[in-house]
């Protein structure tokens, strides 16, 4: 009773506001959690001699996806923690392809629709081998849940869908970002090609993998290949939280300054063969890569400008080319 009630106050609060930064993301993300933890029928049988399957429903908000679990219902596992019963078939919905939830109070279901665009299917099934380990048993863009609590929590389907629209606009924001900067990689990469004469060797670079976030929509990292100064092939990865993130700098490249130690690097060094050298060490400079434009400060603007639009009011360092 306790937690439907923090669930209700959780609720109110979010009810009618948008998610503006990371701290209102987060409460998004606490309450999605605790509104689908008590969204589903825990056990349900299809006939009266029929002993009934056991479910159990999840936000994972490190993965951003609901995890929906069935199993053959086994009295023996009545007390146990979710995690120590043996599912013997999960289903992952990613929570970005999800298109709507519609409840039905007569047949007490939710239903879950994702997106699922041409030849694509959003939703994994596994299911459970011996040997504990599960493997990929079917995939659709639907998925029905048992629930009889849409008539006891109080307008339970549209809150569902307004925590996850929320979530879902706030992670398109970022992407705005993410796909500014991977514009500019890739015009950075260009000009190493289309100016290659003038563009400085010490700055050159191979993208590995251009910047994305991790599943959890809260880490930007980007990876490139360069030359140290050995003339050896290193491969530096960079990790930054976008919450830690205070400014846009430039001192011949442009670079994300953020909290002191809170820029995760790996670098991994090529010697001769196939040695490999790898050093992990903390920093507070996020080097963005775009260095051969000059008299470029309105783009710190733009970058500013879209940290913003997360919440984020970051400033303008100092700027030399």
């Amino acid at each position: 009773m306790k937690n439907l009630l923090f669930v209700f106050l959780l609720i109110a609060n979010t009810a009618y506001s948008q998610i503006k930064n990371f701290q209102d993301e987060s409460r998004y993300l606490l309450a999605l959690q605790e509104l689908a933890g008590q969204s589903f029928t825990e056990h349900y049988a299809e006939t009266d001699w029929d002993e009934g399957i056991r479910q159990y429903l999840e936000f994972d908000p490190m993965s951003m996806n609901l995890v929906f679990y069935r199993t053959p219902f086994d009295e023996d596992d009545n007390g146990k923690l979710k995690t120590n019963i043996q599912w013997l078939a999960k289903s992952v919905i990613p929570l970005y392809e999800i298109d709507t939830l519609i409840g039905d109070n007569k047949k007490n279901t939710i239903t879950v629709k994702t997106k699922g665009q041409t030849n694509k299917y959003d939703i994994q099934t596994y299911k459970l081998k011996s040997g504990g380990e599960y493997y990929p048993a079917a995939q659709d863009n639907e998925i029905i849940i048992r629930s009889d609590k849409l008539l006891k929590i109080r307008n339970l389907e549209k809150r569902l869908n307004l925590l996850i629209s929320e979530l879902q606009n706030f992670y398109k924001k970022k992407m705005k970002l993410v796909d500014f900067l991977n514009q500019k990689l890739k015009q950075e990469v260009a000009y190493q090609i289309k100016d290659s004469l003038n563009y400085r060797s010490d700055k050159k670079f191979k993208v590995v993998q251009e910047f994305q976030l991790d599943n959890s929509g809260q880490w930007l990292s980007v990876i490139v290949e360069r030359k140290n100064i050995y003339d050896k092939p290193l491969r530096e990865k960079q990790s930054v939280m976008l919450r830690d993130v205070l400014k846009v700098g430039k001192d011949i490249t442009i670079m994300l300054v953020s909290k002191p130690h809170s820029v995760l690097k790996t670098t991994t060094v090529k010697n001769d063969g196939e040695d490999e050298r790898k050093i992990e060490s903390v920093d507070e400079w996020f080097y963005l890569h775009f260095s051969h434009e000059k008299n470029n400060e309105k783009l710190g603007d733009e970058i500013i400008n879209l940290f913003k639009q997360i919440g984020q009011d970051i400033q303008k360092s100092d700027w030399f080319d």
